[in-house]
This record gives C-alpha cells, sequence and structure tokens, in this order.
C-alpha cells in the first residue's frame, strides 16, 4: 500500500527518464516511458489510502504536457483491460480519465515533458489515438450496465470529451437510447447524446420528440441536470418548420408545469414559451388575458403530445402567475400578455439564476415611497388629525 512520499518519489524517477532513459530509444520512435507511466496509474487504482485529490495535485504538473496526456490514453486502454471490482477502484478511474484530457492535434505551442533535439520528434496519430478511446469505452461497458453512478459518470465523459474521439460515434446510439429510459440524471445525459448524434452524425430518431415531451414532469425540479434539460429542449424545439400541433403541447406542458415550478425555473419556462411563440406567431391564440377555464381539454397525462389536446386549450395557467409574490417571476410572465419581440429571449442568461440572485435582485430594486403620514410627528404626542378623541374617552 504506497503512500503519498512513495507516489512522490516515482513520479520523480520517472521525469528523470527525460535525462537518463533506463528504456529502449527506437531510432525512428519518440521516446516516452508509458511502462512506468501505467505502473503509476495501476498503483493509483489499488491504493486505498491516499485521496483523489492528493493524485490530482502530483498530477497537476503534467497535464498540460501533450505528450503527457496523449501517452495517458494509452495507458488506459491497458489498463481497462484487467479492471476488476474486488481489487482495483473503479471510480478512481474515472476520475482520471475525467482529468486526463483528450489532446488534439499538436499545435507549435504545445509543451513535451519528453522533449530532446537529439531524438525523434513526438509525431501525433489522431487514428491511434481513437483507437485507445474506443478500446476504453468498450472495456467500460460492464461497470456501466452494472452501476448506475459508474454509467452516469461514464456518460458525462462520453458527451464532454470521449464521443468525438471513437473510431464511430454512432455505435453508442442504442447504449443511449436505453438511458432515456433510465429517470433522472442518466436520461438527460443520454438525451444530450442523441441531440449529438443527430446534429453532427445525422442519426435519424423518429420519435425524439416524444421521449424529450417526457422529460417535463413533476420530478424534473429535482434533477441535477435539469438547466441541461431546458437548453436542449430549446434547441430541439428551434426549427420554425415543426408541426403546431407537437409546439403547443410543448408550450402547455411548460405552463402546467409552471404552476407548482421553483421561481427560478418558472422564469425560464415563461421565456422557453415566449420563443415558441415568437417561432410560431399562431400559437399565440392560446394567451388571453381573461382565461378562465371550466374544463381544460388539455390531457396532462397523455405520452404522446400529438394526442395532448393542447391546440384546443388556452395557456390560463400563466395568467394566474402574473400576480407571482415575487414581483420579478410575475414580470417575467407578463411580458408573454405584451407585444411580443421580433427576438427572442436569450435563455442562457437565465439557466443560472438562484434563489440567492433572485433575491439579491429583489434588495436592489427601488421601490415607491408612500406617505405614511401628513404631518410630522412631534415626540410621542397624538396628531392632530387623528380621531381618538372623537372615538374614545380617556378617564384620569
Amino acid at each position: 500500500m504506497a503512500s503519498v512520499t512513495e507516489f512522490k518519489k516515482l513520479f520523480e524517477k520517472f521525469l528523470r527518464e527525460n535525462k537518463c532513459p533506463t528504456g529502449e530509444i527506437v531510432k525512428k520512435k519518440y521516446y516516452f516511458p508509458v511502462d512506468q507511466l501505467r505502473t503509476i496509474y495501476t498503483s493509483m487504482l489499488t491504493t486505498t489510502n491516499i485521496q483523489w485529490s492528493q493524485f490530482q495535485e502530483m498530477l497537476t504538473n503534467y497535464v498540460e504536457n501533450l505528450d503527457f496526456c496523449y501517452y495517458s490514453w494509452e495507458c488506459f486502454s491497458s489498463i481497462v483491460q484487467h479492471l476488476n471490482t474486488d481489487k482495483t477502484n473503479i471510480y478512481m478511474f474515472t476520475n482520471l480519465l475525467g482529468f486526463i484530457k483528450i489532446p488534439n492535434e499538436k499545435k507549435e505551442d504545445d509543451k513535451l515533458l519528453f522533449k530532446n533535439n537529439k531524438r525523434p520528434q513526438f509525431k501525433y496519430n489522431s487514428e491511434q489515438l481513437k483507437t485507445w478511446v474506443t478500446e476504453i469505452w468498450d472495456g467500460m461497458k460492464p461497470f456501466m450496465s452494472s452501476n448506475i453512478k459508474i454509467r452516469r459518470e461514464m456518460l458525462t465523459l462520453l458527451i464532454e470529451k470521449m464521443l468525438m474521439h471513437l473510431n464511430n460515434p454512432l455505435v453508442t446510439a442504442d447504449f443511449l437510447m436505453d438511458s432515456l429510459d433510465t429517470p433522472g440524471p442518466i436520461a438527460i445525459l443520454g438525451l444530450q447524446g442523441i441531440f449529438i448524434l443527430v446534429k453532427d452524425y445525422n442519426l435519424e430518431c423518429p420519435n425524439i420528440y416524444g421521449k424529450l415531451y417526457n422529460f417535463f414532469t413533476t420530478d424534473m425540479f429535482n434533477y441535477r441536470y435539469k438547466t441541461r434539460l431546458f437548453y436542449l429542449a430549446d434547441i430541439f424545439l428551434r426549427s420554425t418548420h415543426l408541426p403546431e400541433l407537437l409546439v403547443a403541447a410543448f408550450v402547455k406542458r411548460m405552463a402546467r408545469l409552471s404552476l407548482i415550478a421553483p421561481p427560478t425555473d418558472i422564469q425560464i419556462m415563461a421565456a422557453f414559451i415566449g420563443n415558441l411563440l415568437i417561432r410560431h406567431p399562431p400559437l399565440k391564440v392560446l394567451i388571453q388575458s381573461d382565461s378562465v377555464v371550466g374544463s381544460d381539454p388539455y390531457i396532462f397525462e397523455e405520452k404522446d403530445p400529438l394526442k395532448s389536446n393542447a391546440l384546443n386549450s388556452s395557456l390560463w395557467e400563466l395568467v394566474s402567475l402574473k400576480q407571482h409574490i415575487l414581483p420579478k417571476v410575475g414580470k417575467s410572465v407578463n411580458f408573454l400578455f405584451k407585444k411580443l419581440p421580433q427576438v427572442e429571449w436569450d435563455m442562457s442568461e437565465l439557466l443560472d439564476n438562484s434563489y440567492e440572485s433572485i433575491i439579491d435582485e429583489e434588495y436592489k430594486t427601488d421601490f415607491q415611497k408612500v406617505s405614511l403620514t401628513y404631518e410630522k410627528p412631534v415626540s410621542f404626542s397624538v396628531p392632530l388629525s387623528n380621531h381618538m378623541d372623537d372615538l374614545w374617552t380617556l378617564d384620569d
């Protein structure tokens, strides 16, 4: 069981390889001690008395070097073949995958840890790197299927850094579609992955709008990635060629959920509804300033947005929110009942809002001062205009 001091010595020995190589130097190949680095990473995965933050501190001095990151992924592709939940820390491995960046094409200003003008120079091979990343993704599949936390972490890594570096990103489509059926953050991450495949790799996904519609439930306000859901939904619904029946269902679903939503989310949904109405002007008939509903034809429980009967309803929910207890929230809803602007609202400015930011803005708001008395008070005496003497008799 290695200590922090022992790991520091391993890194120092690894660094000395640049000046005093112990491995074989090949005339046509850039020298990098991959075996030593693999040993260090393997030791990290089997050590239980050192925290991840300590390993981060050790690695910080190395991750800015292109060759270090490049050959780290070669090490990971080898290590993943021998991972074992009984002997190795899988969570530590996902931390390493997240911390070590996947390098892009070499640039002139890139730092190299083992650069030596007397040896062959470093050559970046994108195809080789894609092979390593693909092997890592395939090797982690058994752990993703048996552990939901690892699945979530790997999905995040896939979307944020690994997907574009796979040999064939479309092979992840089935995995991402399966993730859509898992409630919570995993489903939202799966949705983002599907969006990337549709946008960048021409994946055909005919039922994606139905799946997106069913993300908007009362549970969504507890999601860790709910702002990501709003962002993705705004992009998915950006086309002006979508059927009005479909868009009306999303508008109505947002309005209904806003009745129970936190104030920060009401502002986001109000902007979302406004953007959809700007893109589809005929849907403005849904907004009526005096909407009173005896029975709403909209079917909230319907899974198919095209069968929800939203187009025959009205946005009466927004009328009740015009008088929200927080003036800023009420103001964001009131805008929808005025003449809508030509330019859409920038939702990115609202996605980072919090209770604290709303309260801070309310504190800074200048309110109109109202007179509380018409006479300047003098000590504790009763003002002359007071009718107390007419109503009460004070006995000595």
